[in-house]
């Protein structure tokens, strides 16, 4: 779905095996338009305090803005939604292009692409809180104080976590200062590929603690959307949302 959203935009809308990802690298200034100058550079300084899409520009005069998810109800608000996954409809498994500009529903299940999980979190301190369920409808959280996700020179190396808190355990410390690793781009430590052989796309070490872009199933299989300690290692968990805020 293409939205008019604080200016007159030309947009791209790209398909991924049934669902609508709006891509914004063909976001053009219109002489008629409100200038980009005005739009919020993250989601805690829309003026909108309303869950919803969202045009932000996290770096004036340098990148183009990008939509992305607001969530304004979750602790206070001000989070943009970087990975969700809830019932199955996306399909995780895809290559290294797809992982890099994202895919899926920005409304539903959606990686937001490590290219913008890059400028953003270069732009400011950002945290990040990880908000899983397991299939019995229990939540947990795990909350990283400084998030940073590297550049493609360095194949998006997860650069910084901060301090972990919350009741999920740190299942993402493990993989700090890994490459982003996918089935057609083996960047992790094993001798074999960690995305081919967890049917995910990750920071992976060798090989994993957490596969949360592993396969959507119910059950024990390290292949599925595992956080190792919130439930036994290979539980593959019903929810996981990825969220990143600006640190206070």
């Amino acid at each position: 779905m293409i939205r008019l959203l604080n200016a007159i935009l030309l947009i791209a809308t790209v398909k991924y095996s049934g669902a609508n990802f709006i891509e914004n690298e063909n976001i053009q200034n219109s002489s008629s338009s409100v200038s980009f100058s005005n739009l919020p550079r993250t989601c805690s300084l829309a003026t909108s305090r309303h869950s919803g899409v969202q045009l932000i520009h996290p770096q004036p005069g340098f990148r183009e803005p990008f939509e992305v998810f607001c969530d304004q109800e979750y602790e206070g608000g001000g989070w943009i939604v970087i990975q969700n996954r809830y019932d199955g409809s996306v399909h995780f498994y895809r290559d290294w292009s797809e992982y890099e500009r994202g895919f899926g529903d920005l409304e539903e299940e959606m990686w937001l692409g490590l290219g913008k999980i890059h400028e953003l979190t270069y732009s400011r301190r950002y945290e990040l809180h990880v908000v899983l369920e397991d299939w019995e409808g229990i939540r947990a959280v795990a909350r990283y104080s400084d998030f940073l996700v590297a550049g493609p020179a360095e194949k998006y190396m997860l650069r910084s976590l901060g301090s972990f808190s919350g009741n999920a355990g740190d299942s993402l410390g493990a993989h700090l200062d890994m490459k982003f690793t996918t089935f057609n781009a083996d960047n992790d430590l094993n001798t074999g590929n960690c995305a081919v052989a967890w049917y995910g796309a990750w920071w992976y070490r060798n090989c994993h603690h957490s596969n949360l872009n592993g396969k959507y199933m119910q059950g024990f299989n390290r292949s599925g959307m595992d956080w190792r300690h919130f439930r036994p290692d290979g539980y593959s968990l019903r929810k996981s949302r990825m969220m990143i805020r600006v640190a206070q």
